[in-house]
């Protein structure tokens, strides 16, 4: 009994360490709590106050890179209109059926969480996924569904977390995006690898 009680409170202590601190810690603490550079607050005007950062061609700016995209997925012109990357004219349009699935990005142990700017037809769904990987880019588990339903507006996502669902081996993380029904755009996406904010 009490080994479980220093194993739980070692746990414990390890999930407390705080994002500034985590530079510090040995090789091990690094492999589970990653600083993956959260600095950035893009939905706070909405109430959201999470740090988050944009991972590598997030607005569609440099066309497909990075990006696979399959089922007449484009990247178009327009842009969520809260320049939320500070400036942009681009976005990915996904037509009924089509799905695209973002670069690898940085991800850990307490809460991987993603948010993206939307605007699907009335009435339309897309089917928002987390896709994690090991280190070889084998799937080691698909999380966080979420589907959207369109307004006709551009707004942003619901926040999709994984509350500590996070697969053991994996390295790192895409989302898949689907849109399911109507047109959509899809711009500005971030991640906040983090439980809290700041």
């Amino acid at each position: 009994m009490r080994v479980r009680l220093l194993i739980t409170a070692a746990a414990a202590a390890l999930l407390a360490v705080p994002a500034a601190s985590a530079g510090l810690l040995d090789p091990v603490t690094q492999l589970v709590l990653p600083t993956c550079g959260s600095n950035t607050y893009p939905f706070a005007q909405f109430g959201d106050n999470h740090a988050y950062y944009p991972f590598s061609n997030n607005g569609f700016e440099s066309g497909t890179n990075g990006w696979s995209l399959s089922g007449g997925g484009y990247v178009g012109s327009g842009n969520e209109p809260w320049y939320t990357n500070g400036w942009g004219s681009r976005s990915l349009t996904l037509p009924t059926g089509a799905s695209a699935t973002s670069p690898g990005f940085c991800i850990n142990l307490l809460d991987p969480a993603v948010r993206m700017f939307t605007r699907g037809s009335a009435g339309g769904d897309l089917q928002i996924q987390v896709v994690f990987r090991g280190a070889t880019g084998n799937i080691t588990g698909i999380f966080n569904y979420d589907d959207e339903i369109g307004s006709g507006a551009w707004s942003p996502s619901d926040r999709v977390s994984s509350q500590l669902a996070l697969p053991l081996l994996t390295s790192y993380a895409q989302i898949r995006i689907t849109a399911k029904s109507g047109t959509w755009l899809v711009d500005d996406a971030f991640v906040d690898p983090w439980i809290a904010g700041g």
